[in-house]
């Protein structure tokens, strides 16, 4: 059996009373469809795209918005001893899944692949695969990495995940790719301590077109670059539309 992810979830961590508006918001902007929500307080949905495989789901939780990772392997307890081998530490566990913390302390889950209870749509064949259709698509998760962090960071999620680490155009970006699966980009923060945190990327065909449409939505716009630009979604996820081929994932 394999210690190594075959498929990550993103999990929107949404304050209960705002999970409602957070699905629609999430829903109209990726274009995926809401699932019914389950779990034993009705906490859980996943973003059903038309086509591919699910990889984003909501979870209502009681503090403030944010983002956590899942980590679908075929064997856990392999996937845990890697994680805790590589420097992760135990947090707690929910329902029988561990939840860990990275070495820089983003939270994160070691789940079963394709064994979570959703109609997700990550079946058979070769498993898994994101569909890339459309001229934006929910794609990445960046890892928001404090410069102290940065060395032990990229070295756990670069062995952890199995998957080749590319350095970025400028160096304080590092990607991992893995075919047809969501990427993962780490970027070096100019502050030098805090806790590790994540954010969601859309790569767009027109990032001015759909910054119009996403404040339509609901989301607020915090901030403006030259390749991306920066907003708050309602459930209170900080997030980016960035100007890559939502075809390929790549960036020019």
């Amino acid at each position: 059996m394999d210690a190594r992810p075959g498929w990550i979830q993103l999990f929107l961590d949404t304050p209960a009373t705002d999970l409602d508006r957070a699905a629609a918001f999430w829903s109209a902007a990726t274009g995926w469809r809401p699932s019914p929500r389950r779990g034993e307080s009705d906490q859980f949905l996943t973003l059903l795209p038309s086509a591919g495989a699910a990889w984003v789901k909501l979870q209502a939780v009681d503090g403030p918005g944010g983002v956590h990772l899942d980590l679908d392997s075929t064997d856990r307890d392999a996937a845990l001893a890697r994680s805790r081998e590589l420097g992760a530490s135990d947090a707690w566990v929910y329902e029988g899944v561990p939840v860990m913390r990275s070495p820089g302390g983003l939270t994160f889950c070691h789940t079963l692949l394709a064994d979570d209870g959703d109609d997700d749509g990550a079946d058979g064949g070769d498993g898994p695969a994101l569909a890339r259709d459309g001229g934006t698509v929910l794609d990445q998760v960046c890892l928001d990495v404090p410069w102290a962090l940065w060395d032990v960071e990229v070295d756990f999620w670069s062995r952890m995940t199995g998957r080749e680490l590319q350095q970025g155009s400028s160096p304080e970006f590092a990607r991992l790719l893995a075919p047809g699966a969501p990427r993962i980009l780490l970027q070096r923060l100019g502050e030098r301590d805090g806790a590790v945190r994540a954010h969601p990327d859309l790569a767009t065909a027109d990032r001015a077109g759909d910054l119009q449409l996403h404040l339509g939505l609901g989301a607020r716009h915090e901030d403006e670059r030259d390749h991306w630009s920066v907003l708050t979604a309602p459930g209170g996820q900080v997030y980016c539309l960035t100007d890559r081929d939502p075809a390929t994932g790549s960036a020019g």
